[in-house]
């Protein structure tokens, strides 16, 4: 039997606001779940790097001068002092990576100002992505037709590279010589191993150019891929023209391949020496 309401009892109000505890539960949920994922993403060095910089500028960790421990050390006060002492590791921390990051754009801004000074871009290509820079040295101002002698025009082009690339060496992880032929057919097996020979032998005869200029070399390896790496079409002259080429990568972080699998190398590209400087190859298929 229902109880009856007495006279005169007041009566409860009803709570209209119940729904916000269940809103406010699901807030909190989808936020924790936005911050798993962004977790789990990958996140660019250099934006990390630059944000750590402003976070530490906000909790007065971080200095605006270069070496925090000077700008402590000369402040007059034992706090500021402490500050940018502890704020050391941060800076420090932030400043490798974005050291690391910028040295690729470093060389490629230095090598695209020359290019665009001198107007070289028809004979050296530049490409910059978030990994590596990439250099073209194309054939048309390199190499003798047909051999791995340097043309004396190349000459000051390389130390100009070479330069660019000395000023952030000890910035990148590994630096990467290709030599690459057109395929000019038909193919046959000694026509293959001397385009295999001159791939390889051009992209050495760069290397000891640039080591002769004062490159340091403990963080180079050399390529030869013979007509096997095309960019153009080798049908008409001006696509081969673009196949024959010595591309420089600089490597922020190259990829490390187990030694059980990697390829070996070509016969006639390992067993070679490189040839003395003025020697040409007879063989038209090393275009």
């Amino acid at each position: 039997m229902a109880r009856r309401k007495r006279s005169g009892e007041a009566e409860a109000p009803e709570n209209h606001e119940r729904w916000l505890l269940t809103y406010s539960d699901m807030i909190t949920l989808l936020l924790a779940l936005f911050m798993i994922l962004y977790s789990m993403s990958s996140i660019d060095a250099k934006k990390f790097a630059k944000m750590a910089e402003q976070a530490g500028h906000q909790m007065g960790a971080v200095t605006s001068d270069v070496t925090a421990g000077g700008g402590g050390g000369g402040g007059g006060t034992g706090g500021s002092g402490n500050a940018a002492g502890a704020g050391s590791g941060v800076e420090t921390n932030a400043g490798n990576l974005t050291n690391k990051m910028d040295a690729l754009d470093e060389v490629y801004s230095i090598l695209q100002s020359y290019v665009e000074k001198n107007h070289l871009e028809d004979q050296i290509g530049l490409v910059n992505t978030n990994t590596y820079v990439k250099i073209h040295l194309k054939d048309k101002m390199m190499f003798v037709p047909d051999s791995s002698r340097m043309l004396p025009e190349s000459e000051p082009v390389l130390k100009e590279v070479s330069d660019a690339i000395s000023k952030v060496y000890d910035r990148v992880d590994h630096i990467t010589f290709s030599g690459h032929t057109a395929d000019v057919g038909p193919h046959t097996l000694s026509g293959d191993q001397t385009s295999w020979r001159l791939s390889t032998e051009r992209a050495v005869t760069v290397v000891t150019r640039m080591i002769g200029y004062g490159m340091k070399q403990d963080k180079i390896s050399i390529e030869g891929y013979a007509h096997f790496s095309p960019v153009a079409n080798n049908n008409n002259e001006e696509g081969r023209a673009k196949n024959r080429r010595v591309e420089i990568t600089i490597l922020k972080n190259p990829p490390i391949i187990p030694a059980d699998i990697s390829k070996p190398a070509p016969d006639a590209a390992s067993s070679s020496t490189p040839q003395a400087s003025g020697q040409t190859e007879s063989s038209k298929a090393a275009h």
